[in-house]
C-alpha cells in the first residue's frame, strides 16, 4: 500500500524528504521543483524545513546542487529521456483562505478528498492565492494552470470572476458551492433552497408565523437559495411570514441585528441561522435580553460545525456526512478528467439533527 502524501509528525524533515522524494519518482515534477514558498504551502510546513529536506534529495542525488536565485532541478530528469505525462489524478482546489482558516466540516471533507485520491495514486494540491477575489484574474491564473498541470480543479467559495474565465477555458472544474447565475460548469453542494423551505415548514409546524433569517454578507449562491427557499414557503401558507435580517459577519454584526429585530413591531419568535457562527452569539444575545431558547425564541442552523454540539441548548440543524461527500467529490473529479460531463443530480440533502433549540411558541 502506497505510503500517505504529507509528512507525518515524528521526523519532519524525513518525512518532507520522503514525501518529495515520492512524488519526484513519480514524475509529478518536470525538470525543476516549485519554488520553496509552494513546497512549504504544499506539506504544511516552514520554509526552513523545506530548505533542510532539499539537502537531504541532494544528499541522495534526486537533485541538482543549488543554484543561486534558481529553482531546484531535478536530477532524475538531467540528461535523460523526458519523463511521462503523470497518469495519476492530480487535483488543485481554489480557496480564498488557506488550511489553517478553513470551517472544520470543510477542513474534514478535504482530507477524506485527499485520502481517497491518495488511495487511487493521485493528489490534492491546496492553493489560496491573494487575488482570489480580484475581478480579473485572468493573468495569475494562467500562470498557475500553467505551473502546476492539474488535471481537474475544485473551486470552493468561489465568486464569478474565477468561475467565468474556467468556464470560458473549458478546463475541467468542479465547483464545491453553487454556480453563479448563468454559469454551466459543474458543481456539487447542500440544497440550500430545499433545506431552508424545510426549516420554515418545521417552525411552521410548530406554531411560529413570524420568522427570520439572519443573512450574511457574502454574494454567495447558496445564501440568496436559503433566503429563497424560506420565502417560497412563506407564499405557500397564510399568515406566515419570513422577515430577512442582514448583518456584516461579524459578532458585533449579529448584535445588531439582533438588537434591531427586537424593535420590531412583531418581532419573530424563531430564527433560521444561515451560518453556524450566528447561532452562538445569538444565544449570548438572547441571554442578555432574558429570552430563553427555545420558550421566547426557537432557533435552527442550516449549517452544522462540531462547537454546536457544545452549545446548551442543543442546536436544531442539518447534517452532511463528510466522507459521504467526498466520495462524490472524487466521483465527480474522475468523470471529469476522463472527458466526459457530470450528468448525476448536484444537490445533497442534509439530515435534520433534532436539538432542544425548537419549540412551540410560548404565548
Amino acid at each position: 500500500m502506497e505510503k500517505a502524501l504529507m509528512p507525518r509528525k515524528e521526523s519532519l524533515v524525513g518525512e518532507c524528504a520522503r514525501v518529495l522524494a515520492l512524488r519526484i519518482r513519480r514524475r509529478e515534477w518536470d525538470g525543476d521543483l516549485p519554488g520553496e514558498r509552494r513546497l512549504a504551502e504544499l506539506l504544511q510546513v516552514g520554509r526552513d524545513t523545506i530548505r533542510a529536506a532539499l539537502v537531504e534529495l541532494e544528499h541522495q542525488g534526486l537533485l541538482e546542487p543549488a543554484r543561486p536565485g534558481a529553482r531546484r532541478r531535478i536530477a532524475l530528469n538531467n540528461g535523460q529521456a523526458k519523463p511521462r505525462r503523470p497518469q495519476a489524478l492530480k487535483v488543485g482546489l481554489l480557496s480564498p483562505v488557506p488550511l489553517e482558516r478553513m470551517l472544520q466540516p470543510l477542513l474534514v471533507e478535504i482530507d477524506h478528498i485527499r485520502g481517497l485520491l491518495a488511495a487511487r495514486g493521485g493528489a490534492l494540491h491546496v492553493f489560496s492565492p491573494s487575488w482570489f477575489h480580484s475581478p480579473h484574474p485572468a493573468k495569475q491564473l494562467d500562470r498557475l494552470i500553467a505551473a502546476e498541470n492539474c488535471a481537474v480543479w475544485i473551486l470552493v467559495r468561489s465568486g464569478r470572476s474565477l468561475q467565468t474565465w474556467f468556464e470560458e477555458h473549458r478546463l475541467p472544474c468542479l465547483i464545491r458551492g453553487y454556480p453563479q447565475p448563468g454559469i454551466q460548469l459543474t458543481h456539487i453542494d447542500i440544497d440550500w433552497q430545499a433545506t431552508a423551505r424545510h426549516a420554515a415548514s418545521t417552525l411552521w409546524r410548530l406554531g411560529h408565523r413570524q420568522v427570520g433569517i439572519m443573512v450574511p454578507p457574502q454574494s454567495l449562491g447558496g445564501v440568496a437559495a436559503a433566503v429563497a427557499g424560506a420565502r417560497e414557503f412563506a407564499e405557500t401558507e397564510s399568515g406566515f411570514s419570513i422577515i430577512e435580517l442582514p448583518e456584516d459577519g461579524s459578532a458585533n454584526g449579529v448584535v445588531k441585528m439582533f438588537e434591531r429585530m427586537r424593535r420590531l413591531r412583531v418581532p419573530p419568535t424563531a430564527l433560521i441561522a444561515i451560518r453556524p457562527r450566528q447561532v452562538a452569539t445569538v444565544l449570548g444575545c438572547a441571554a442578555r435580553a432574558r429570552l430563553l431558547v427555545p420558550e421566547d425564541l426557537s432557533l435552527v442552523s442550516l449549517g452544522r460545525e462540531p462547537f454546536l454540539e457544545q452549545l446548551v441548548p442543543s442546536i436544531s440543524g442539518y447534517h452532511l456526512d463528510p466522507a459521504a461527500v467526498a466520495r462524490q467529490v472524487v466521483r465527480r473529479l474522475s468523470q471529469l478528467s476522463d472527458g466526459g460531463g457530470v450528468t448525476a443530480n448536484p444537490w445533497l440533502t442534509p439530515d435534520l439533527v433534532k436539538g432542544d433549540s425548537i419549540a412551540r411558541p410560548n404565548k
